[in-house]
């Protein structure tokens, strides 16, 4: 099975058939896979099933319809457990960007941290997960798909939002008022989150 979000909507290459109240297209060959096409089968529904006997075949079939970037970013834990959001654009979001030219994954993770967010004492705990979401930008589809990590700030340092990327505010957070803003956030946001709580 493959996950891919357009902001919260989950688009879901599997096997298998259909299930009630999900609407779903089929997968096969020659079936029209961009994601101008899937967008518009969604209708009023937030999750969309693309069924078929290969789900790799098909999602690399709709990843041909665009092009494809990759990220990296972190979940940044403090000593007391609290963890760092930023709001950017109206969402709270986690700090990611695009790997440049001859980075690991690790790297772009830690300085897209260190841009967005000012923290520069962290240190990488180890991988979370990958996330992959889809948008329309400069007149062109692409797939953005993120490595995400656990990491810790070893500081005091406080946090200070890189406005010339849109980031308005950045704010530690814990208990109810982190799980309200992951709720309220995107779906790929949500995904790391699953993924965070499970990484004991």
């Amino acid at each position: 099975m493959q996950i891919i979000w357009y902001e919260n909507k989950a688009l879901v290459f599997k096997s298998g058939d259909a299930e009630a109240d999900i609407p779903c297209v089929r997968g096969g060959t020659g079936s029209d896979l961009s994601p101008a096409n899937l967008l518009q089968k969604f209708d009023n529904n937030n999750i969309l099933y693309v069924l078929s006997e290969n789900p790799r075949h098909a999602f690399e079939t709709f990843l041909s319809h665009t092009t494809v970037v990759e990220a990296a970013g972190g979940v940044v834990e403090d000593g007391t457990g609290r963890i760092l959001m930023m709001r950017r654009r109206g969402w709270w979001d986690l700090p990611k960007g695009h790997v440049e030219k001859g980075e690991s994954h690790e790297e772009a993770a830690l300085r897209e941290v260190a841009e967005e967010t000012g923290l520069r004492q962290v240190r990488l705990l180890g991988p979370l997960t990958t996330t992959r979401h889809f948008y329309r930008m400069h007149g062109r589809w692409e797939t953005k798909c993120t490595w995400w990590y656990g990491m810790r700030c070893e500081g005091d340092e406080t946090p200070v939002p890189q406005t010339e990327e849109d980031i308005t505010e950045t704010r530690w957070m814990q208990g109810t008022e982190l799980w309200q803003a992951v709720a309220g956030s995107y779906g790929t946001i949500r995904e790391v989150f699953d993924a965070w709580t499970k990484k004991e």
